[in-house]
């Protein structure tokens, strides 16, 4: 059920509460700098009105003392000016910062099933394209909020000051300006929206394209997946230029406005001048003031297209971190008491939403055995392993380790008991000891050396040019697919878990780095409750027990040459992925 989405008044309180306020004291120094920024501009008209009066009257030494002070200003100014952009870009870096923590924290403790219904690029576009809206709102709201409406203010107070008949005919012209400001508003609401759902379709399409550069290359597909982004951009191109037509409807709006302004303060002061109502210097005054006011006001006009930008970018940065987490632990929960290391599925059934993926499925691993899933595309194999460390939970049964189920225990204590190794090395672009280290917090470098010797990656790693503190590359690129297999075998020896979990570990490698890397397999899975999936007939040949998964369901149970003999689906899957003969059926 789709969550209603939170007012805008709602979201802005909100932004304050948990991110903004906690920087009162630097709030508090930049309001007085945005104070005199506004102040010394507004003095401006103040000084021409009396330096102007002074000019008339010939009074050149008073002529002086306003030109001094104009210099005065004008240094005020500039100082105030600086602090400024340096203050307020300070503080909306640090709020920035933290949401981007606080989203990416939420993303790491939201459901697996999380990544699988928005591409990755859709998620970055929160952190980059999102927060750069949200960027540039507070450093202007900050700066329209206290600057700019001070400068507005101040100077139609100073006009009133100055001619107060002049003035109201003047709010009258600006007053005209109100209804179609709204209608502007109105439409920038749909278009951002649009415009920022562009940018993660883009931001998807760029990540999906780039992670799958080699297969891009080796199918000659570069044409199609340039103009693939040249539609993209294109798409982008529309998406901004719509937006920006709409940004752009207030600018010629509130130009005429004050033209129109700027006419009848023309008309108007030449008849009360030559009424003798009003001074000449109360006309440099008010033009001057004018003047000031007419960036202000159109900033303060723009300021609500630009806080309907912001608040489409806040309400899909806070849909994500407001979205509910389902794993979650219970109250009572205890940590995971390992015994023995016994591994059972009690009447598992499981679907991802609506795609069944497992019905009624029992077994039990016994500690120090190793058992092997076998089965087509989709029987449920993988949908084992993501139940046991609770990616998923169970649709029904239980899933238990030394009988206590999973649900009842804490997470950290429930993984810690996993190691996982993968047809895919997960390698961070670190050195090869991080990677390593991720195995297990606090390890030193002889415990790393000990895991590496383990998984046979010592000696290859000691003959780099950086040894153990080479950089991997981006997904390990910088290491030969045996390489990257054996550094995600040193965290898994390095981990030390009594329950292992290998998923298709060997079946990305050549012939020589396969049996390296089964060597490191057999040393690491001695003793330890171990669970495969594989493809590749010396590992499952070697396992104790075989599962045969079909449809979510356990069709066949046994070894390796019984299930042969059997004849039965694991034989018809050996013909076609082990090349072995075909067996007779018995009797």
């Amino acid at each position: 059920m789709a969550r209603t989405p939170m007012k805008t008044g709602s979201m802005f309180a909100r932004l304050w509460r948990e991110h903004i306020a906690r920087y009162g004291s630097e709030i508090a120094l930049l309001v007085p700098v945005l104070a005199a920024v506004a102040l010394s501009a507004i003095s401006y008209g103040g000084i021409l009105k009396f330096g102007t009066d002074d000019i008339i009257a010939g009074n050149m030494p008073k002529v002086a003392m306003w030109a001094g002070v104009a210099l005065l200003a004008a240094g005020i100014r500039s100082i105030a000016m600086w602090l400024q952009a340096v203050m307020s870009q300070g503080l909306a870096l640090k709020v920035l910062r933290d949401l981007q923590g606080v989203m990416f924290g939420k993303l790491m403790r939201v459901d697996f099933a999380r990544f699988s219904r928005e591409p990755a690029g859709t998620l970055i576009s929160r952190f980059t394209n999102d927060i750069n809206v949200v960027s540039e709102g507070l450093v202007r709201g900050g700066q329209t909020a206290v600057r700019d409406t001070l400068t507005l203010a101040g100077a139609l107070i100073a006009m009133f000051l100055a001619d107060w008949v002049l003035t109201l005919v003047i709010l009258g012209v600006f007053a005209l300006a109100a209804l179609p400001m709204q209608q502007i508003a109105k439409s920038a609401r749909k278009r951002t929206h649009a415009a920022q759902l562009q940018v993660s379709a883009l931001t998807a399409l760029l990540a999906e394209t780039f992670g799958a550069v080699r297969f891009v290359k080796s199918y000659g597909l570069e044409a199609h997946e340039t103009e693939r982004a040249a539609a993209g951009f294109e798409d982008r191109r529309r998406a901004q230029m719509r937006l920006a037509r709409n940004r752009a409807h207030t600018v010629p709006l509130l130009e005429m406005i004050g033209g129109v302004a700027f006419c009848v303060i023309l008309l108007v002061a030449g008849y009360r001048i030559s009424q003798h109502a009003m001074t000449f210097g109360d006309l440099m005054g008010i033009v001057t003031y004018f003047a000031v006011a007419t960036p202000a006001a159109r900033s303060i006009g723009q300021f609500n297209t630009l806080m309907n930008e912001v608040s489409a970018a806040l309400q899909r940065i806070y849909g994500l971190i407001d979205e509910p987490v389902t794993i979650t632990e219970k109250p009572n929960a205890r940590a995971l008491a390992i015994n023995r290391g016994e591994v059972s599925f009690e009447n598992v059934s499981f679907a991802y939403e609506e795609t069944p993926a497992l019905a009624g499925v029992s077994f039990a691993v016994q500690p120090g055995e190793t058992v092997a899933l076998v089965g087509p595309s989709g029987a449920g194999k993988s949908t084992v392993f993501n139940l046991l460390p609770r990616l998923y939970d169970v649709g029904g049964g239980a899933v238990r380790i030394d009988g206590q189920d999973v649900r009842d225990v804490t997470l950290a204590s429930l993984r810690a008991s996993m190691a996982l190794v993968a047809q895919e090395a997960a390698l961070f672009n670190d050195t090869i000891r991080a990677n390593i280290a991720l195995g297990r917090e606090g390890a030193t470098h002889a415990d790393i050396e000990e895991a590496a010797r383990g998984a046979a990656a010592h000696d290859f790693i000691i003959a780099l040019p950086q040894g153990y503190d080479t950089v991997v590359g981006d997904r390990g690129g910088n290491l030969s697919g045996g390489e990257r297999q054996r550094v995600a075998l040193a965290r898994a020896f390095l981990r030390n878990a009594p329950i292992l979990l290998l998923d298709e570990a060997t079946s990305a490698l050549d012939a020589e780095s396969e049996a390296k890397v089964q060597d490191a397999l057999a040393r690491l899975a001695k003793g330890r409750t171990v669970l495969v999936i594989a493809h590749r007939l010396a590992t499952v040949r070697d396992a104790d027990r075989i599962l045969v998964f079909d449809q979510g369901k356990i069709v066949e149970m046994g070894k390796h040459e019984g299930l042969i003999a059997e004849n039965g689906l694991y034989a018809r899957l050996s013909r076609l992925q082990f090349h072995v003969t075909e067996a007779k059926p018995a009797g």
